[in-house]
């Protein structure tokens, strides 16, 4: 599993996760440290606990939230997104996902407010990530065809 996020400048973050807990916040004494006003010193954490990863708020002024709502302790889905301050982070387990997931994930982000252009930058970057294998090619293939979005999608809005 790992967590992913954005910085402001548009740099995507990736986290992996182990079986050794993690604390988010702004204090430098953090495992992920989030440059964010709004987030606390020591803001919240994650464990893995009976082969699950759980969240918990460190009683941050702010709060930590999974879509709308404000949790406490909460156990991770993988896909689900968090907010930390102004700070949305994905956890996922980093295998790629099927199309319906994909849109529904899709769907959430944008019902979280992120916009398409800065969906299609992440979908890009994941694919031209250095070091990333690139897909076999052989001299008779045609070339792959260009991945769009349709405007006429209909994408989601609420998880299973």
């Amino acid at each position: 599993m790992r967590l992913k996020y954005t910085l402001p400048d548009g740099k995507i973050v990736v986290v992996p996760l182990t079986d050794q807990p993690i604390t988010i916040g702004r204090g430098p004494e953090n495992d992920v440290v989030l440059h964010d006003e709004k987030v606390s010193r020591i803001h919240c954490g994650l464990r893995l606990w009976d082969g699950e990863y759980y969240l918990k708020d460190l009683k941050s002024h702010n709060g930590t939230w999974l879509g709308e709502e404000r949790v406490d302790v909460i156990k991770l889905r993988a896909g689900d997104h968090f907010r930390v301050g102004d700070t949305r982070l994905i956890f996922d387990s980093g295998f790629r996902a099927g199309t319906e997931t994909i849109l529904q994930e899709t769907g959430q982000q944008i019902a979280a407010g992120k916009g398409y252009s800065t969906i299609l930058r992440e979908i890009v970057h994941d694919i031209e990530t250095p070091g990333a294998p690139s897909p076999p090619s052989s001299p008779s293939s045609p070339p792959p065809a260009p991945t769009t979005i349709p405007k006429t999608a209909k994408i989601p809005k609420t998880r299973p």
